[in-house]
């Protein structure tokens, strides 16, 4: 189903329009999607004009595909145990959600040298072919074969999802007149709890993103969200690269700090500072770390220690 608050113009539009009201009617959340849809270009149509691009390959080869990728990832041996990385954007009707995916893949992979065991699967309308399509079925492929690759008392799996979401179903996953769906919070615990990965840092940039805190803590896992569960995140419209979350995080922050857990103190502020300038109300990004993950994460971070700065990033000038 589509997703009720789009985390955009539309989104921001309907978050302070329901504080002054909560029990506005549903009309005004298709409104707030049109708006979010009525800044992308006409659906159906490449960028480079081509039709080819927009057909994706069928869902056997997009499996053998992504089988074919995960047994090519370098098997490490690293004492302290490897990192891999999966990027899920899952609203095709926007640019800026597979951007925000391509960028966590480099930025993590700088970070925890995943560059040799990463994937994205990427929903883009213009674009069906370059990476496997962000599907619930293709995301269990993918970590059921990761899961079996890994080191299971050691490895890590980076999980970023970044999409459109709402407090009810999770993450909107979109493709032009591609079947609708969502994945949501009890969809992705299972996905997990199937593939037995230990180990997990999770980053969801979404709207109402903290719903998927409750349903995957854990001992062994990692939960960084641009929402808590009450509320909207923003910057979704395609003038941007990235959102708020996804700036903050990837850009501003995870770059240059010493610990996960500096970097979402730092995003936090950042975007907190953010929408108080700009009078929105508070996304309020949540962070949960398991005991065991928050006891492994030294290990972990060390990784990054000579890209680190030993003082918090400040916030950028925004103009």
């Amino acid at each position: 189903m589509l997703p009720r608050i789009p985390e955009c113009y539309g989104g921001k539009l309907l978050a302070m329009a329901r504080s002054a009201n909560p029990q506005l009617p549903t009309r005004w959340a298709v409104i707030c999607l049109l708006l979010c849809l009525g800044l992308q270009g006409r659906p159906g149509f490449a960028a480079d004009g081509s039709p080819s691009v927009l057909r994706p390959p069928p869902a056997d080869v997009q499996r053998q595909t992504l089988l074919a990728t995960v047994a090519r990832m370098d098997r490490g041996n690293a004492a302290g145990g490897d990192v891999y990385f999966v990027g899920f954007a899952g609203y095709g009707e926007q640019k800026i959600f597979r951007k925000e995916a391509e960028l966590a893949q480099r930025i993590f992979g700088a970070r925890f040298a995943t560059a040799n065991r990463s994937l994205l699967l990427v929903n883009d309308i213009r674009d069906r072919q370059t990476y496997a399509l962000a599907t619930f079925e293709n995301l269990r492929v993918a970590l059921n074969a990761i899961g079996r690759r890994m080191h299971a008392d050691r490895d890590t799996l980076v999980l970023m999802l970044t999409s459109h979401g709402n407090d009810e179903d999770g993450i909107a996953i979109t493709n032009g007149k591609m079947p609708e769906d969502a994945l949501s919070p009890e969809d992705l615990a299972k996905i997990l709890n199937e593939s037995h990965i230990r180990w997990r840092v999770i980053v969801v940039s979404a709207c109402y993103s903290g719903i998927f805190i409750p349903v995957l803590k854990n001992d062994s896992t990692l939960i960084m969200t641009a929402a808590d569960a009450r509320h909207s995140s923003f910057g979704c419209d395609d003038t941007r690269d990235l959102t708020y979350f996804g700036e903050a995080l990837l850009k501003d922050t995870l770059p240059h700090a010493c610990s996960l857990n500096q970097a979402y103190t730092d995003t936090a502020r950042i975007i907190r500072q953010r929408e108080a300038d700009e009078g929105d109300i508070h996304s309020n990004p949540r962070l949960f770390v398991g005991p065991a993950m928050q006891a492994r994460l030294p290990q972990l971070d060390a990784a990054a220690a000579h890209s680190c700065t030993a003082q918090p990033s400040q916030p950028p000038a925004r103009h």
